[in-house]
């Protein structure tokens, strides 16, 4: 190996720590302003929240009440109206067999894609495997919808749609 192309423990060290330092300066930067997260606040200036788990008070989103601020509105929950497991259905299709997946509600807190196996169905029976990214499990939580497409088995796929209703 070229020694020009190797990095010195010294450039290692910089590059990871300044990595780690980076995200963690980034993550302590929030000042919440959309309200989508954090634990019950103190009385202050805010908006009204749209999530969190137990309704924050005004200008709060969390699992707490916090005091009232000026200006905002109580915050909602929506995660506690996802029913478990998630309703889904599979989108009709030609191929003559159906399928269905069970989504844990729990599910929805991942920060990673999260893989759920089908049941079995059609001839030859067999199964096929449906991906929820992170962008599509904070859209359920957030209460809304998604349409996903299964991996392809037998020279086929199929889409599910699911819910937090």
């Amino acid at each position: 190996m070229d020694s020009k192309n190797e990095m010195t423990r010294k450039q290692f060290l910089i590059l990871t720590f300044s990595l780690v330092g980076t995200t963690a300066a980034m993550g302590s930067c929030d000042d919440d302003n959309n309200n989508v997260t954090g634990a019950a606040g103190s009385s202050g200036t805010g908006r009204g929240g749209t999530t969190g788990s137990g309704g924050g008070a005004a200008g709060t989103t969390g699992t707490g009440g916090g005091a009232a601020g000026t200006g905002g509105g109580g915050g909602t929950t929506t995660t506690s109206a996802c029913t478990d497991p998630l309703p889904e259905t599979m989108v009709p299709d030609a191929n003559g067999h159906s399928h269905s997946v069970t989504i844990a509600a729990s599910t929805l807190n991942a920060a990673t894609a999260q893989t759920f196996t089908t049941s079995s169905g059609g001839s030859p029976a067999h199964m096929h495997m449906v991906t929820l990214e992170p962008a599509q499990l904070g859209t359920l939580k957030g209460g809304g919808m998604v349409t996903v497409t299964s991996t392809i088995v037998d020279g086929h796929a199929h889409m599910f749609t699911v819910r937090c209703t």
